[in-house]
């Protein structure tokens, strides 16, 4: 199985286990899992630790066990935790993250959109695109910034598959066609 794949499966699981739908239980669970694939699911050592076949059960059970107490996991987290480590998939945690961060705006009703910029933004500019698009969605928006100087100014923004652009290439190519055709 891909790691993908058992991401999706693992991260479906653990989310039915604390409440599919309930954002307020998932917000703390994701922090969790986010913690776990910051520490564990980064480091090239303990994967490989984790993930070998050849090593010793008992000893992997007491670094896990131990990881998650330093880190002061819940209950549920830990067990999560010694299951990824028992089927040797700790190698998927990032991915298992990133899924249950998207099941826990969906279950807030929170919108994920992606906005690009030609410069670096600034706490404002991020703040004014924000605004501008959870007004145009009627939901809450989690904003994800990207700088691409090809775009020479301005800003576009992506919301699922609908694309605002807002760019000064984009106007500057729509004005070269115009003057073309003329």
């Amino acid at each position: 199985m891909k790691p993908v794949e058992a991401a999706g499966r693992y991260a479906r699981a653990l989310a039915e286990i604390a409440g599919a739908n309930d954002a307020k239980a998932l917000e703390s669970l994701t922090a969790e899992i986010d913690l776990l694939a910051a520490t564990a699911g980064s480091d090239p050592t303990l994967l490989r630790f984790f993930d070998d076949q050849t090593g010793s059960a008992a000893h992997k059970r007491t670094a896990a066990e131990s990881l998650a107490r330093n880190a002061r996991l819940s209950d549920l987290a830990q067990r999560f935790f010694a299951v990824l480590v028992e089927h040797r998939r700790v190698g998927a945690l990032k991915a298992i993250a990133t899924e249950l961060a998207e099941m826990r705006d969906r279950a807030a009703g929170i919108v994920p959109a992606e906005a690009t910029f030609a410069v670096p933004p600034g706490a404002a500019g991020e703040q004014a695109i924000l605004q501008a698009l959870e007004k145009m969605t009627g939901s809450r928006v989690r904003l994800s910034v990207k700088v691409d100087p090809e775009l020479l100014g301005g800003v576009t923004a992506r919301v699922g598959s609908r694309i605002y652009d807002g760019s000064l290439r984009t106007r500057l190519q729509s004005l070269h066609r115009r003057l073309a055709r003329a």
